[in-house]
């Protein structure tokens, strides 16, 4: 990798970016990385400019950058709301839970007792056919709520919030980290 190429890489610079610092095109730039032309004298003092201030300056940190303390600061509160979010999510999945297993359980039941009413359909004292077919649907919309698909849903969405809160805590541990690195 040519110097130039390896300044643009630590500068994170497009072609055209390191061009337009070297006052050349980027062709000028690819061909000169590529080792088919040489670079023009005003371009190649530059580039040695650059090189220079790259070897001898300091490496920057975020506390010499204002507008980065801002965003630093961003991501704290970032963070800190994810993780308020994330406890508040699986709290509320928790509460949830045992209603809907409770509301499962009493659907399977209120199913037995359809299942036991269409068996007395053709006795004199038998549940109209309307109310039963009003049960039914009543089941139906209770499973859909609350069977067992939802239910598992709800714990694999459990799962993963738990998951997310040990990354978010490991992510504000190693900010705060980082954090005191810098002070």
């Amino acid at each position: 990798m040519r110097k130039s190429a390896y300044l643009r890489n630590e500068l994170n610079l497009t072609q055209y970016e390191m061009a337009e610092l070297l006052n050349i095109t980027r062709s000028q730039l690819s061909l000169f990385e590529l080792g088919l032309r040489e670079l023009p004298t005003n371009a190649l003092i530059r580039s040695s400019q650059i090189g220079l201030f790259m070897a001898t300056s300091k490496t920057p940190e975020a506390k010499d950058f204002p507008q980065i303390a801002d965003w630093e600061e961003e991501k704290e509160k970032f963070l800190a709301k994810a993780l308020k979010d994330c406890e508040h999510y699986q709290s509320s999945i928790i509460r949830k839970l045992p209603k809907m297993e409770e509301e499962y359980r009493a659907t399977l039941n209120l199913l037995q007792l359809i299942i036991f009413f269409k068996e007395q359909a053709n006795k004199e004292d038998a549940l109209h056919p309307a109310a039963l077919l009003t049960l039914e649907d009543k089941a139906m919309k209770s499973l859909e709520r609350c069977g067992p698909k939802e239910v598992v849903r709800q714990k694999y969405q459990l799962l993963i919030l738990q998951q997310q809160e040990e990354i978010l805590k490991k992510l504000i541990e190693s900010n705060r980290l980082d954090k005191q690195e810098l002070e």
